[in-house]
């Protein structure tokens, strides 16, 4: 009689696997004795890393060298196992990734946790391995709560003793949500659009384009225009050019580039079809934009 062949694992279960091990294992070995907070009190500089949501940095290994902005200046601080980072949404961070580490990152975005395990070699931005995972809507009161009151103490000159209890506990609870995403099986579709949203936010500097996408993640075109439409209720297109858009706004609002280079940073080879679609979504030009923002003239 046959035997039943055992299911394969698919990659982001591994993936989510190699996390949650990763993180046990690290919790249980180590205790946060300090947490290092960011601001936006000084200007960022070129190619800072930002986003609309907060975010945790906790080393594993290695030394976490980065300048980040704290009371008005510009600090480089360097965080090692034992201690974590926490940066408050619309703050920002610039990793030298001049020396090897290992570091776990979480992004509390707007309806998910993404978490990532990623290694440096201390001679590239770009990690030599990374392992990516998310939670989709795993928030809960206690999440908010601790994440909140984390945000409380990034306002606070002086922060106390309770900031390394409360990145902790954060870290606790994420692994806590980890194990119960583990075993859930959301809807392939749903994993697939949530996959290909993770990759645009991450690669909307590169040419991108609905065939590339498709050719990526190993599906046909039309398909992934389907899964916009179904999954987000979008377009394809729109949901890239909001990505990048974005990106450009915090452009024009931190940097002294011109358009052109704006442009070119965020994706678009050609100036002038991104100058239409920023006013399109903007309602106006990106150098009204930035005269706006900047309180003079562009």
């Amino acid at each position: 009689m046959l035997q039943p062949q055992p299911q394969a694992i698919r990659p982001e279960d591994r993936a989510t696997q190699i996390v949650i091990a990763r993180l046990e294992r690290f919790l249980c070995r180590t205790r946060v004795r300090h947490v290092y907070f960011a601001d936006h009190s000084a200007r960022p500089p070129e190619l800072a890393y930002m986003t609309h949501f907060p975010r945790l940095y906790v080393p594993v290994t290695g030394c976490h060298v980065v300048e980040v902005a704290q009371n008005g200046l510009i600090k480089t601080i360097r965080p090692v196992r034992g201690d974590a980072l926490f940066v408050p949404d619309n703050a920002w961070d610039k990793p030298e990734w001049s020396s090897p580490i290992e570091m776990l990152s979480f992004l509390f975005g707007a309806k998910h946790i993404s978490v990532s395990l990623s290694k440096h070699n201390g001679r590239s931005g770009i990690p030599i391995e990374a392992t990516k995972t998310d939670i989709r809507g795993a928030y809960d009161g206690l999440t908010l709560s601790i994440l909140g009151a984390l945000m409380a103490f990034a306002t606070e000159p002086s922060k106390g003793p309770l900031a390394h209890l409360l990145a902790e506990s954060l870290l606790h609870w994420c692994l806590r949500l980890l194990t119960r995403r583990s075993s859930r099986h959301p809807r392939k579709a749903a994993r697939t659009y949530e996959s290909i949203c993770l990759y645009m936010q991450e690669n909307f500097q590169i040419t991108i384009t609905r065939e590339s996408v498709a050719n990526h993640f190993g599906l046909a075109p039309n398909h992934v225009s389907r899964l916009f439409r179904r999954e987000g209720q979008t377009r394809f297109s729109d949901y890239l050019n909001l990505v990048r858009m974005n990106r450009a706004k915090f452009m024009l609002h931190n940097y002294r580039l011109t358009v052109k280079e704006v442009a070119a940073n965020c994706g678009y080879s050609d100036v002038a079809y991104f100058c239409r679609i920023f006013k399109k979504m903007n309602n106006e030009t990106p150098r009204q934009y930035h005269a706006m923002d900047s309180g003079g003239p562009g």
